[in-house]
């Protein structure tokens, strides 16, 4: 059995020195030289916070390995002053511990780690770990095979922020097999006495390692804490103010989802964010997802560099959880313990009624019949409805222009040409006017609370500008990522909240039109590279290029203009190709009116998933090249539906033989006669669609196919297009 909890109510007071009650075996322990074998790390938590983090720490390195001292079952202490390697450190706010071990082989470890207060009274002259200021969970964490030296991290609950020197701890609680032959690890200069103690026994009680009468340790033992620095105590920050990004609240989640937040407060002590969920309401109890120490965000400025970063997140995996209502709750915590906390209850359906179209693969062509084949991972689904919508092939939602450099003036004449090298903004505007631009867009539809405020109606510049100080862009000299889709939610909820606002990370080509054309929602995409920038999406030019490109219509920021750009799909990435270099796409946020409504015609069902689910849609009146998005529907016992939609084209041409209009697999003057009859006595369409009649593929369906038809027929003409 353990005695920790003994141990933390007795240590302030129990100081042993004699040789009561020794064990002989720690008399055994051996001192083994270090060398210059590097450290792995073994620790409960993914990494440390970023670059304010300081290590307090009174040991000189790693010299001496003390082994065969550890048994298991044990409390390490050591006496730290932050002030003696951390610059203006108090407050000091403590996160993590962290004692480097060796092992000669693989063995369990279950650890947990203390802070506690220093007791100068006591023993006078001698100082002791004090009353207590926080345990940590255990953690079960595993030497692999052929062990080695570790730096063991152990991270505390919850930061702990203290004004002056204190004790940490590290208790092993499980027994260690000798023959693992475990080391603790000394410095080479030993310290004054009463500063580093183990326990290992409760009669024993706490032993000075450097001055014992069963193995005086060869140096300072190596158990350090990890923490941010508090520097002037003076300088106030504002307390945490974390707002969760996703979900939003009443959303229902299928199998996993991205947990985002941000914290709002323009804090710069702000230490983690941790996720957590209850079952029901809000009043829990928590169980915490996990945390995230680096809410780094995408800055993108339309004039430097931008590199990806994802901010306060976490990818929730709740496949394995039971359906029903749950509450998803991101707490801040900054480095003197502040924190806030932020709430969305949402319904989670672990099994959803999410059919996926696996055949045929979404952009493909097809001719005489589409026949679609979709799986779905619910097994109580009784019909399948499939659904059908019209797409362009060359689309545009018309969307207006503006430049960002006219707007962002700063000394009240825009036209100085004054820009960012002169304390102006207009240049870091790329993410406020994408923003106005594809939010017009619902102006233009009717919905013109969109360009209100208090005043009573607003142009695109006022709006762009609004949309500025609620993004923080000229305070930043650019938009990051959550500040942006924070900014959105914050400033449209506050102007009509008529919107909701959806993203989707690393967005494929498909993804935006299906957004953009099948959805009808407004977009805005971020593209990381050189500049990183922020576009409006507008539409899409024709459909697939020979090397497997696009091309999508963008309203750019920068230049103020309507710009048709290449794009292309890779794997888990899309790309932009501007001014010749390609840019991933790292975002898409999107925003829709909440009662808008897209009509879906519906073509077909299928009632019986026992063979799988299928449907076949043979088309009628539609020209050649034409494209559907198809929708596959479906709906579970509790009404919860689900939907999956892909794009096609019909296309026939490359299914028949060229110049073969009647279908009777020649090309001859009945088919001059075929095409004669449709162009000028409005007769049946070619076999394939009336595409196939343009025979010079000049875009245009006329008499000039007549003469081109007939000069094929007679040798003076390579073969028709079709």
């Amino acid at each position: 059995m353990s005695f920790r909890p003994v141990i933390i109510s007795l240590i302030f007071f129990i100081l042993i020195t004699s040789s009561v009650f020794a064990l002989d075996n720690k008399n055994e322990a051996k001192i083994v030289k270090v060398g210059n074998t590097p450290a792995q790390p073994l620790r409960s938590f993914q990494m440390l916070s970023a670059a304010d983090t300081c290590f307090a720490r009174m040991d000189s390195g790693l010299v001496w390995l003390i082994n065969g001292w550890v048994w298991g079952n044990e409390l390490y202490k050591a006496y730290i002053d932050p002030a003696v390697s951390c610059p203006d450190p108090y407050p000091f706010t403590i996160i993590a511990v962290n004692m480097p071990m060796y092992f000669e082989a693989a063995t369990p470890l279950d650890v947990s780690v203390d802070i506690e207060e220093v007791d100068n009274i006591s023993y006078p002259g001698c100082h002791i770990p004090g009353a207590p200021l926080t345990i940590s969970s255990e953690y079960n964490l595993s030497v692999p095979t052929g062990g080695g030296l570790f730096d063991i991290w152990i991270m505390l609950d919850s930061p702990v922020v203290v004004d002056g020197p204190f004790f940490a701890g590290f208790f092993i609680s499980n027994v260690i097999d000798t023959s693992v032959h475990t080391a603790v690890i000394t410095d080479s200069i030993p310290p004054d006495s009463c500063e580093c103690f183990n326990v290992w026994d409760l009669e024993v009680g706490l032993v000075d390692l450097n001055a014992n009468p069963y193995y005086n340790f060869p140096g300072r033992l190596v158990l350090y804490a990890a923490g941010i620095p508090g520097g002037d105590s003076s300088v106030t920050q504002p307390d945490p103010a974390v707002m969760l990004l996703a979900p939003d609240v009443g959303d229902t989640l299928f199998e996993s989802v991205e947990v985002w937040a941000v914290d709002t407060s323009g804090s710069e002590i702000i230490e983690y964010v941790t996720f957590a969920y209850s079952e029901g309401g809000i009043g829990g109890p928590y169980y915490e997802l996990g945390r995230d120490y680096d809410g780094t965000s995408t800055l993108r400025d339309g004039v430097n560099p931008a590199a990806v970063n994802y901010g306060y997140n976490y990818v929730w995996d709740f496949s394995a959880m039971t359906e029903g209502q749950y509450t998803v709750r991101a707490a801040s915590f900054d480095n003197k313990g502040n924190f806030s906390m932020d709430y969305r209850t949402v319904y989670l359906e672990p099994t959803p009624p999410l059919p996926k179209i696996t055949s045929p693969e979404e952009g493909t062509d097809f001719c005489t019949s589409l026949d679609l084949t979709i799986v779905c991972n619910d097994e109580n689904i009784s019909l399948m409805e499939i659904y059908r919508h019209v797409a362009s092939l060359d689309y545009s939602v018309g969307l207006t222009v503006l430049a960002q450099n006219s707007l962002g003036d700063d000394n009240g004449d825009p036209d100085d040409g004054n820009y960012a090298a002169n304390d102006e903004f207009g240049d870091y505007y790329c993410g406020p006017v994408a923003a106005a631009i594809a939010a017009n867009l619902w102006n233009d539809r009717g919905y013109t609370s969109v360009l209100t405020d208090t005043s009573g109606a607003i142009d695109i510049e006022t709006l762009a500008e609004n949309l500025a100080a609620a993004f923080k862009t000229r305070e930043n000299l650019g938009t990051y990522d959550d500040d942006l889709y924070a900014g959105l939610k914050t400033y449209f909820a506050a102007h009509g909240d008529e919107l909701d606002f959806r993203f989707v990370k690393n967005p494929s080509y498909f993804d935006l039109r299906r957004r953009l054309e099948d959805e009808q929602s407004s977009v805005i995409i971020g593209l990381s590279g050189d500049p990183g920038l922020w576009l409006a999406l507008d539409g899409f030019d024709g459909w697939r290029q020979q090397d497997n490109s696009f091309f999508i219509k963008v309203s750019n920021p920068i230049s103020g203009t309507l710009v048709s750009y290449a794009m292309r799909d890779l794997t888990g990435y899309s790309e932009v190709y501007i001014d010749g270099d390609w840019q991933a796409i790292d975002i898409m946020v999107s925003f829709v009116a909440r009662d808008w409504t897209v009509t879906q015609t519906m073509v077909g069902f299928d009632m019986d998933g026992s063979n799988g689910w299928s449907f076949s849609w043979v088309p009628t009146g539609i020209g050649e090249d034409s494209l559907t998005y198809f929708r596959a529907s479906t709906k579970d016992a509790t009404n919860i539906r689900g939907n999956d939609v892909a794009l096609y084209r019909y296309s026939c041409s490359e299914d028949y033989m060229k110049g073969d209009f009647n279908d009777d697999n020649n090309a001859d003057i009945a088919d001059l006669m075929f095409l004669i009859d449709f162009l000028i006595k409005s007769g049946p369409a070619p076999a394939g669609g009336a595409g196939r009649a343009d025979c010079n593929c000049d875009n245009y369906i006329n008499v000039a196919d007549i003469v081109y038809y007939m000069n094929y027929l007679f040798g003076a003409s390579i073969e028709p297009c079709y």
